[in-house]
């Protein structure tokens, strides 16, 4: 009876063997899918935080250790492990305070952004929430969209720092064209121009491992004086950004045999490559 119970178990038809194996396998097809889904920068920004409690309760353990050794060796007094103990209970409740404290602001950074005005702007703060590798200089994503007044072709800013401008929005997330891709063209002029000479200003493209840069063309070279280096902001003339945002510097204009001439557009590299908040400009006049 033994065996043919045996015999009988083993001679499951196939597709019951298939359910069963697909029972076991279903969780972990769910929890890739899960990882895969959640956007990079979240989890850049889950893993930085935790990673800051990582070092006190590693040495949590290490205190452990120790009190588990000096225990077996007998060389702990009754009042040094009352005091060890209360001492552990302590960092406990401090160490779990921090963990609520990072939790907080991982999961919801926006709430200690208000809206603030610039001159006939306002800037509503928005949280970046993806940027592919393949398109890392070219555009990002946000988590602010159309049902929160935002449409194709605001500015965006970063630290009084020309970041971008919306090159597509939907409901509840918009699509930033940086200040460095070649799709992004923009008039500004030289900072203590009195003239306020329209310059053109276009992004030049750039890999992963390389300095953000930019093309200025239509540059007076009235404005150079001996050489100084030329810092390009934003004119009102853009209609999407105030005046006197940065945008770039041009470090050696150099000599030139015409009245106008073009040159390269060092970015904010170490901004434009660690993106994690920005602000989209509302015209409040339009």
């Amino acid at each position: 009876m033994k065996d043919s119970k045996k015999f009988s178990e083993n001679c499951l038809p196939v597709a019951d063997k298939r359910r069963n194996i697909s029972s076991h396998y279903l969780p972990l097809v769910f929890i890739i899918a899960l990882v895969w889904l959640i956007p990079a920068s979240f989890r850049n920004n889950i893993k930085s935080a935790f990673t800051n409690v990582q070092v006190p309760i590693y040495a949590a353990s290490v205190q452990l250790e120790n009190l588990r050794s000096a225990f077996f060796k007998g060389t702990l007094s009754k009042g040094n492990l009352v005091t060890f103990c209360e001492n552990l209970i302590r960092e406990n409740v401090a160490l779990q305070l921090k963990i609520a404290t990072l939790a907080e602001n991982v999961f919801d950074i926006s709430k200690s952004k208000q809206e603030y005005h610039m001159g006939n702007f306002m800037a509503k703060p928005a949280r970046v929430i993806r940027r592919d590798i393949a398109s890392w200089t070219n555009e990002l994503i946000v988590d602010v969209g159309t049902n929160h007044g935002v449409v194709e072709g605001m500015g965006v800013i970063s630290q009084n720092y020309v970041v971008g401008r919306i090159k597509s929005a939907h409901a509840k997330t918009s699509v930033v064209e940086l200040v460095s891709s070649p799709q992004f063209r923009i008039v500004v002029h030289a900072r203590g121009d009195v003239t306020r000479s329209p310059i053109v200003f276009s992004g030049n493209g750039h890999n992963f491992f390389s300095q953000a840069t930019g093309i200025a063309t239509n540059i007076p070279m009235a404005i150079v004086a001996d050489g100084e280096p030329l810092n390009l902001v934003t004119s009102e003339l853009s209609g999407v950004f105030p005046k006197n945002i940065s945008v770039g510097l041009i470090k050696s204009p150099g000599e030139h045999g015409n009245s106008f001439f073009s040159s390269d557009v060092t970015l904010n590299n170490d901004l434009l490559s660690k993106l994690y908040q920005v602000a989209i400009l509302v015209n409040l006049g339009d």
